[in-house]
């Protein structure tokens, strides 16, 4: 349990990232983990931070950092279903596909409920940072097709529909 101290810089941390400073709160989340390292959600506020920090401002924060962070909180907190969502865009975004895929999966287990939005957007993320990463070579539908029918299949299954259903419907 966070003490008062503990708290405030919780909050401090907290406004900095709704500030845009992410650099900064990163800083304060960093610290902030080595005083309380059992704490999940400063972990995962940690990791969100390097994310933004290194996507958007060039931080000098690897990938690993951020992995060992939602990882982290993932281990600490293991029904968050935003940690796994979270962890699974920014694997999409280093194009780390297939932890990508695990972590949704692995969300869409923890909330059944969830699963449509959660295989959804894998599907449109995954596919679309494909195209982006792979560029030109992927105007060939053959090299597109591996990825379109990964993308295809999370589709089907955010729908709940066989592909031989779509079939039928197309």
């Amino acid at each position: 349990m966070a003490d008062s101290g503990t708290d405030k810089k919780i909050a401090a941390g907290m406004k900095q990232m709704d500030e845009g400073d992410f650099k900064k709160a990163y800083s304060t989340f960093k610290k902030l983990v080595t005083e309380h390292p059992d704490d999940a959600e400063i972990w995962y506020c940690k990791a969100e931070c390097g994310n933004f920090a290194s996507g958007m401002t060039g931080a000098k924060i690897t990938n690993e950092e951020i992995i060992e962070a939602y990882n982290k909180a993932m281990e600490l907190d293991p029904e968050r279903v935003e940690y796994y969502q979270s962890y699974g865009q920014f694997c999409i975004s280093v194009n780390k596909f297939d932890e990508a895929e695990k972590a949704y999966c692995e969300a869409a287990e923890i909330d059944s409920s969830l699963a449509p939005s959660l295989f959804s957007e894998f599907a449109i993320e995954y596919y679309n940072t494909a195209m982006a990463a792979y560029g030109e070579i992927m105007d060939d539908p053959k090299n597109r097709a591996p990825f379109a029918k990964k993308a295809l299949g999370y589709l089907l299954k955010a729908l709940d529909i066989s592909p031989e259903e779509a079939r039928n419907l197309l």
